[in-house]
């Protein structure tokens, strides 16, 4: 039969009386009265606290990974995974939580984490905007790496020898100013392997705050390399224009970008990350080559060649005995550079990258010079 509405088993339900709050958890129990705003203030801490260890938790998984990569294990631990999985299902099981629910909750923090762990961090020399970025971007962008800028060369190293930094682009050498001697002589002192090249145009514009008029520009920034490339240009296009010198392109716009009356020399990357406005295009041109330094091969490149470092006495004889094993073979030499040998005045450190990997040409090249150093076996990225 039909109870008519409110009773339930014989017993009236009586909703709450006019004028008279309802009765807050712990009320019942003789405990002090709660509101619900104080119940939600309370969850809000306990969630950013949920957060706080989250965070500290991805920090660790980080640290665990970068020891990883420098003892050469694999990120991947399935066995790890499963025991964190099985212990937080023992303990929610013990504190009756919903067992189900609490699984798929750490599991989605160790995926979290093993995202953290896997993403390939990549450090690049200079500000971002510059050839550097670009060349790094060009590499690395299939992978969604994590790109960092690095004040320094020096820094690009020091990152990827630390395990910080999985692999460093350096730039080897441009169409305009060959060799770039510093990092030859990072190379001959450093532990890291060359993994990989990446070549970028080094196409230059003329970059101003938006809304500039060509005709307003009266001082022009740049990289000493680029403001002699586009010179002449300059000169023809704005005659009594001041040219002013910056470490970087990159800096160069920048400022620029914040300045009345003053444009810069440098890349559409370099427009785009600080805002600018491309007044004039095509000023100069060439390319730059970029090294990709680290301590594990990158599988994806294509092609294959090996560079070396190796000292000899300056003599031309000495350098063609040393580079005989290479003639011999019928290897094809891509580049060659040289650098001061430190320490032993009259010899040269000489940069030499070659087609293939024979490891004939290595042990011919050990007999005939002083000091051998096999930079690394590489491809070409991007």
């Amino acid at each position: 039969m039909h109870r008519p509405e409110g009773r339930a088993r014989g017993r009236v339900v009586h909703g709450p009386r006019p004028g008279r709050p309802r009765a807050q958890p712990g009320a019942d129990r003789g405990g002090p009265e709660v509101s619900l705003e104080e119940l939600r203030r309370q969850i809000d801490e306990v969630d950013a606290e949920i957060l706080r260890l989250l965070k500290r938790r991805v920090e660790l998984a980080s640290a665990v990974g970068r020891l990883k990569r420098e003892l050469s294990m694999p990120v991947g631990d399935p066995a790890r995974e499963a025991a964190v999985l099985a212990r937080a299902a023992a303990e929610a099981r013990a504190q009756g939580l919903d067992v189900e629910l609490v699984t798929l909750a750490f599991k989605a923090v160790v995926g979290l984490c093993k995202r953290v762990q896997e993403r390939t961090r990549v450090a690049f020399p200079g500000p971002r905007g510059g050839f550097g970025e670009e060349a790094a971007l060009k590499a690395f962008l299939s992978e969604g790496a994590v790109l960092e800028p690095m004040e320094a060369l020096q820094g690009v190293f020091e990152a990827v020898e630390s395990g910080s930094f999985d692999y460093g682009v350096v730039p080897i050498e441009g169409s305009a100013e060959g060799f770039v001697g510093e990092t030859l002589d990072l190379l001959a002192a450093s532990d890291v392997r060359v993994c990989g090249e990446v070549e970028v145009k080094a196409s230059l514009n003329l970059i101003a705050r938006p809304g500039a008029r060509l005709e307003d520009v009266s001082v022009v920034l740049g990289h000493p390399q680029a403001l002699s490339r586009c010179a002449p240009l300059l000169r023809r296009v704005l005659p009594s224009v001041e040219l002013r010198e910056r470490s970087s392109s990159a800096e160069a716009v920048r400022e620029a970008v914040g300045s009345d009356g003053v444009a810069a020399v440098g890349s559409d990357l370099a427009a785009a990350a600080y805002g600018g406005e491309v007044l004039a295009r095509g000023l100069g041109g060439g390319y730059a080559r970029f090294l990709v330094i680290g301590r594990r091969r990158i599988e994806r490149a294509v092609g294959c060649k090996t560079s070396v470092m190796f000292e000899a006495p300056s003599a031309s004889a000495s350098l063609h005995r040393a580079l005989s094993p290479l003639a011999l073979r019928g290897v094809s030499l891509a580049c060659i550079a040289s650098r001061p040998a430190r320490g032993r005045p009259g010899d040269l450190m000489f940069y030499l990258e070659f087609e293939g990997d024979d490891e004939k040409c290595l042990e011919g090249l050990r007999e005939e010079a002083y000091y051998v150093k096999v930079l690394g076996t590489f491809g070409r990225l991007g």
